[in-house]
């Protein structure tokens, strides 16, 4: 394959390792509370059937008009976008971390195992296959809008590929340094490239002749970014000057 799509493919390893991360997360926590068939069952079966349930996904799409089509991904990837920048701002600024990414993920995510069945324990199972099951279809969205909007099915799938391998390599090799992993500027340039990608094909179905073609997906990304920039800067002379005035107040 001589010409590589390099937007959809970083898109699609940066925006599905972060939900592919957590999954890992959550099943290492469990395996290590001592249900580790639990914990690779339901993790297989969750991602299994939402990644069966999305494959006819692309066809129907496919019947939509194209320019309808490049709306609609255009406002779903401007949705995903938002989120996530919005979310990973305010974590940055507060100097917090996602509650999964903590020393204990299971108590961070409000999730209960239940101890009393000995054996294999289903409602342990269904605990990870639920977790699974909602990451990987947020995962599903936006593989299946990416491959459908650009057509570069192959890179989407590989992205989602090497996030997959990445995220159960650092969760099950590398564990010890998983804290090091900086999760909120991960999901923070996903969020920025998204929206970037998002804006470029809603333009495109609005009909919006873009200067310089698909070059023009940098400049937006690079607006985004800087305007990122300037929020958090923001955001953290306010949070800043609010701890000066507690001190202050203080007897």
């Amino acid at each position: 394959m001589t010409n590589i799509n390099w937007n959809i493919l970083i898109a699609a390893v940066s925006g599905a390792a972060i939900d592919f991360l957590e999954i890992a997360v959550i099943a290492y926590a469990i395996a290590r509370s001592g249900y580790r068939k639990e914990a690779i069952a339901g993790s297989i079966f969750g991602v299994s059937l939402v990644g069966i349930i999305a494959i006819p996904f692309g066809g129907i799409l496919r019947s939509i008009p194209l320019n309808w089509l490049e709306i609609l991904v255009g406002v779903t990837l401007l949705w995903f976008g938002s989120r996530w920048v919005n979310k990973s701002i305010k974590r940055l600024a507060k100097g917090k971390r996602a509650g999964w990414m903590s020393d204990d993920p299971l108590a961070a995510e409000e999730i209960v195992l239940d101890e009393q069945n000995l054996g294999f324990n289903q409602l342990n199972f269904w605990v990870m296959a639920k977790s699974a099951i909602l990451e990987t279809f947020e995962v599903a969205i936006l593989v299946v809008t990416l491959g459908v909007a650009s057509g570069a099915w192959y890179e989407s799938l590989v992205g989602t590929a090497i996030a997959l391998v990445f995220s159960v390599l650092i969760v099950t090799v590398l564990h010890k340094y998983l804290l090091n992993v900086p999760e909120v500027l991960i999901k923070l340039g996903s969020g920025i490239l998204l929206g970037g990608l998002g804006t470029f094909w809603l333009g495109e179905g609005l009909g919006f002749d873009w200067l310089f073609g698909d070059l023009a997906i940098a400049a937006i990304v690079a607006a985004y970014s800087g305007i990122a920039a300037i929020v958090l800067w923001w955001l953290k002379r306010d949070i800043l000057a609010v701890e000066i005035v507690d001190r202050t107040e203080l007897p």
